[in-house]
């Protein structure tokens, strides 16, 4: 997951702009992070609420099947700025619906992050791009792209 990588990231943003949130199913954060609320165990449905309440989601996962974390930021009107991986390149688009580092260059996304905070033309082009993204992705959506993929329609199920 990366996580270390997260907070070498947040580490080095100002404490007194950034308030910084850890979600974690069990890990409990390491004596270093430096962070002002943390999160453990908390269940699927309760995400949404979590993603609506932050601005910025740092996912820093070098190897990964699919990734949810930005994709579930985007539906909820927030930013994403990630580091590239198999399960993300995907669905993200650098400057179009998320912003992109190189994994392991901190002052990278650290400027990014700052970028995206100062940038309001920025803001509105990620915004409008990550509600896109999310909307193409929404279940009905795939659902129906998948049925096709196998000859299948609704009917057949009905």
């Amino acid at each position: 997951k990366n996580v270390d990588e997260s907070f070498r990231i947040t580490n080095q943003l100002d404490p007194e702009r950034y308030e910084v949130w850890y979600v974690s199913y069990y890990a409990d954060p390491k004596p270093w992070y430096r962070c002002d609320k943390v999160m453990k165990k908390v269940p699927y449905q309760e995400m949404p609420h979590i993603y609506r309440q932050c601005d910025i989601l740092i996912k820093s996962s070098i190897l990964e099947s699919f990734s949810y974390p930005p994709l579930e930021m985007m539906a909820t009107g927030g930013y994403a700025v990630v580091a590239p991986n198999g399960g993300n390149v995907e669905y993200l688009k650098d400057g179009e619906n998320c912003l992109l580092y190189e994994p392991g260059n901190v002052e990278q996304a650290v400027h990014l992050i700052e970028t995206i905070v100062q940038d309001p033309d920025l803001r509105e082009r990620l915004y409008q791009g990550g509600i896109q993204t999310a909307n193409m992705r929404d279940w009905e959506t795939i659902r129906l792209q998948i049925l096709k993929l196998y000859g299948e329609t609704e009917e057949d199920f009905a």
